[in-house]
């Protein structure tokens, strides 16, 4: 499963295939004696002056190496991965986080580095560092094979100015949530403009946003549960959230037109001051932010709950590796390890509006990330759900829409997906 937004890709959520392929070969040691020559990579051009920065930086470390970065928009990934099938990748890729491993073409990092693509960097001392949470995200059989980068918030993304207007603050509690409602019906907006008619993504973001307190948060393990059948959709409090979401559609929360509204039309309208706020990934505040530049926004987790119990979900955006092929190996190594300095890891974090994945203590959150920065800091996070299987997504944004149509029932979306999850997995 894919959520595009900016970022190119956040995370892939497939079902678990056999294991495959072999790992890739170790890091050479890197020293100012012997690093030199020419250093060679690829990366979205989209955040080509965050990387440029740091390119800079390691040539002012590294004066004998000249780094020549390709940045490239479109299907990076499709780029890469063609390269890669042909040896002409350069040095430093680009690669989107997790996977499975095994064949295929995608770019992930279990699945390059179960390929033999990806060079071992686990000698390096940042690998330790990685919190054991997003392990999964760069290594392969215990061993590191990729920078994590920052990690970005699926959450509530709000119009601070708007709220200031208007008198009121982030809700803490699900209960402020409906009051966020009731106030904006009050003074001609809406509290969150969801993307309800985009299938793909729209309406899967505001359970995202809010399973992390009634699911994932609570229980991490409940995907594990799911594969051993000790635990059901149904069963859980899923169906919590689709009576909740239920709610919030019947009182209005998600303004006229709802279900006909796109992820990047309520992203507009939140910054134009229709809406106060809209739960999606951190990437889409960009949008707004080229939108309406001079208006202050803030990223906030979404309550599900009265009880204080805050979580929010955090993803990783993109990752960084080097290719086990490398025609500079030492520079490669050199510049994996120079990536995961805290000064450039800032950089890197500051770039894609997120927070670092390892803790630093060089990085200060930006007021609008500070909430999201604190939930992080405390543990009070959960990761993107792995749902199972691509058709549980497309039952739960299905189910969703179908459900505030009044075709559907909390409890028989929750079924849905659980059907398409025993099915793919028979």
């Amino acid at each position: 499963m894919k959520i595009r937004y900016g970022l190119g890709v956040a995370t892939v959520l497939v079902a678990t295939i056999a294991l495959a392929g072999c790992s890739g070969s170790p890091a050479p040691a890197a020293s100012d004696g012997s690093v030199s020559g020419t250093l060679t990579g690829v990366f979205d051009v989209n955040f080509k002056d965050t990387m440029e920065e740091i390119v800079a930086n390691f040539e002012k470390k590294y004066p004998d190496v000249k780094v020549e970065f390709n940045y490239q928009g479109g299907d990076v990934g499709g780029l890469i991965s063609t390269q890669l099938q042909a040896n002409t990748a350069p040095d430093i890729l680009l690669t989107f986080p997790g996977g499975d491993a095994g064949s295929g073409a995608n770019v992930n990092v279990v699945t390059l580095a179960s390929q033999g693509k990806l060079m071992d960097l686990s000698d390096q001392a940042w690998t330790n560092e990685v919190p054991e949470i997003w392990q999964s995200e760069v290594a392969y059989k215990d061993k590191t094979y990729a920078y994590p980068g920052a990690a970005q918030p699926l959450a509530a993304i709000y119009n601070q100015d708007a709220l200031d207007d208007a008198g009121l603050t982030v809700p803490e509690t699900l209960s402020d949530v409906y009051e966020l409602c009731e106030a904006a019906a009050a003074d001609g907006m809406y509290a969150y403009a969801q993307g309800l008619g985009e299938t793909l993504a729209g309406p899967q973001m505001l359970s995202f946003g809010q399973t992390a307190s009634l699911v994932y948060g609570p229980d991490p393990d409940f995907k594990s549960k799911l594969d051993d059948g000790s635990a059901t959709y149904q069963d859980s409090a899923w169906v919590d959230q689709f009576e909740i979401y239920q709610k919030m559609f019947d009182e209005g929360c998600f303004g006229e037109g709802a279900l006909g509204r796109d992820r990047k039309q309520g992203g507009d309208a939140v910054a134009a001051g229709k809406a106060f706020g809209i739960v999606d990934v951190g990437a889409a505040k960009s949008a707004m932010v080229a939108t309406s530049p001079d208006t202050q926004y803030v990223v906030a987790g979404i309550p599900a709950s009265d009880d204080g119990d805050l979580y929010v979900t955090a993803l990783p955006g993109y990752t960084v590796a080097a290719n086990a092929a490398a025609k500079n190996p030492t520079a490669a190594a050199a510049f994996m390890e120079f990536l995961a300095e805290p000064a450039q890891s800032v950089i890197y974090a500051n770039g894609f509006s997120s927070v670092p994945i390892i803790p630093n203590d060089e990085y200060t959150a930006p007021a609008d990330l500070e909430p999201f920065a604190a939930l992080l800091a405390s543990g009070q996070y959960a990761k993107l759900p792995n749902l199972g299987a691509p058709e549980v997504q497309v039952a739960l944004n299905e189910g969703v829409q179908s459900l505030l149509l009044g075709d559907d029932t909390p409890e028989s979306v929750a079924e849905k997906m659980q059907d398409a999850f025993d099915a793919a997995n028979k």
